[in-house]
């Protein structure tokens, strides 16, 4: 064979080796684009979608967890399990607004540090293979009764009825106290602030106010917590 065939024939080889690969490669990446699939005994199984921003937000004795509905269109529903997946919640992908985060609360929890899995479900059978959400703290009495009210640091009288009270700082997770106390004229009343001082006006002499602080436990939390009782204060 004379060199300019034999230069044909390896590049019509080179071409059908090259389309031949592409064929391949292009059969090995062509999948759902939403689902994850595996062959078992010769049947495809087609994974839902994963759920999106899963978040949760502790509480008293409870926690919500919230999530965005999957980008996979075929996912008919959302199971929620907790308590070693003992317990669980079904929630269809159509309760969910598709631009929306759709939220959930798990009431009656222990306080302890609870763990939480979400696992889809598409309209072929097939499930996600689930999110696992650990380490979630559910608070509650126990976290209650470790909190305390404002300090009364010092206070100053302006005239015979109005005193600026001072408190010691505390921690960052107090959202605010309230100081409870008698009118002039009688009635009770009371006053919320946020600092560490509040002024109290036309109060009665002699009377005894009494302050109670409140807490949110995290940034997220969706309860705040107030202290077991209010503590009395000295007698203006």
């Amino acid at each position: 064979m004379d060199p300019g065939a034999k230069n044909k024939l390896f590049k019509m080889k080179f071409f059908i080796s090259i389309f031949i690969l592409s064929l391949v490669l292009f059969a090995g990446c062509e999948k759902d684009q939403y689902a994850y699939k595996k062959f078992i005994g010769g049947s495809e199984i087609a994974y839902a979608g994963l759920a999106e921003e899963i978040a949760t937000r502790s509480g008293n004795l409870r926690v919500q967890v919230e999530w965005k509905k999957s980008i996979d269109p075929a996912v008919v529903s959302y199971t929620l399990y907790w308590n070693n997946n003992l317990d669980s919640a079904i929630t269809p992908a159509t309760a969910i607004d598709p631009d929306g985060i759709y939220r959930y609360i798990i009431s009656g929890l222990p306080e302890y540090v609870q763990s939480f899995r979400i696992v889809a479900a598409n309209d072929r059978g097939g499930r996600s293979i689930g999110q696992s959400i650990n380490s979630v703290r559910v608070f509650g009495p126990y976290y209650r009764s470790s909190l305390i009210n404002q300090r009364l640091r010092s206070r100053k009288f302006f005239g015979t009825d109005s005193v600026r009270l001072y408190f010691l700082q505390t921690d960052t997770t107090k959202l605010f106290s309230t100081i409870r106390y008698t009118r002039l004229d009688g009635n009770p009343d009371s006053i919320r602030f946020q600092h560490d001082s509040v002024t109290v006006s036309s109060y009665l002499p002699g009377s005894k106010p009494a302050v109670q602080s409140y807490y949110l436990p995290t940034a997220t939390a969706i309860d705040t917590f107030k202290t077991i009782a209010a503590d009395s204060l000295e007698a203006f």
